[in-house]
């Protein structure tokens, strides 16, 4: 049986395009340099080969030689579509379930502590009989969605109101009114803003260091980063 996708939404880790609202405390190098890291510990953690298969859904296209390095084979690329992040998730998910996956789940690059355990909990909600399976964000938004193949992925996607706090609400909206059997897990967090910078700080102090999926590359740029700001 083919296996499921797990879809990961990324950009090339360029100065001034990602973790914008982080440069104020990082400058917008560092910002960079710690979104690298927070892609450095995904193409790790974020790989399962018995589970599922890792699609890179990067910006731009082609990913140029940053991303290419840092998502080797098993990971397969795929360029992300044109149009709102509604028509980029339609896209990826049509992909998917046009190459066979029975399921897939998309997942952002912001949330450098997501243990591979919460992904298997989301992909482990898609053979219970659930149609979708939410991973939410603490900021309204979520962290990882999934669908099985024979939800409608336009009902769920199309026409959100992306960068809110209305999009979680909006989307089991959809899902409701749209008969799809979901299920919510427990929430996580986004690291955008400056003030999740000592969140993460403190998060990664209570991780075991030596555990499988401990985020090594987040916590040295981290670190690294606070010390020359602080």
């Amino acid at each position: 049986m083919p296996l499921p996708s797990l879809l990961l939404f990324a950009r090339a880790p360029e100065p001034g395009r990602v973790k914008t609202r982080l440069a104020g405390r990082l400058t917008e190098a560092g910002a960079a340099d710690l979104y690298h890291a927070f892609l450095a510990d995904a193409a790790r953690v974020y790989l399962h080969p018995r589970k599922w298969i890792s699609v890179l859904c990067a910006e731009p296209d082609p990913p140029g030689p940053r991303l290419e390095a840092l998502f080797p084979r098993p990971w397969v690329y795929e360029a992300q579509a044109p149009g709102s992040l509604g028509d980029r998730l339609i896209a990826a998910f049509a992909s998917a379930f046009g190459r066979g996956a029975p399921a897939a789940v998309a997942i952002g690059s912001d949330h450098p502590t997501l243990s591979r355990e919460r992904l298997v909990d989301v992909f482990d909600l898609l053979t219970r009989g659930y149609d979708a399976a939410i991973l939410p964000a603490e900021d309204g938004g979520y962290c990882a969605i999934g669908l099985t193949s024979s939800a409608p992925v336009e009902a769920v996607f199309r026409d959100i109101a992306w960068s809110t706090d209305a999009v979680l609400r909006e989307t089991v909206a959809r899902m409701e009114r749209a008969g799809i059997r979901y299920g919510l897990l427990a929430p996580a967090y986004d690291v955008d803003r400056p003030e999740d910078l000592e969140r993460l700080r403190r998060d990664l102090a209570q991780r075991d260091p030596a555990a499988e999926d401990y985020p090594s590359a987040t916590a040295r740029m981290l670190g690294t980063l606070i010390e020359g700001t602080s």
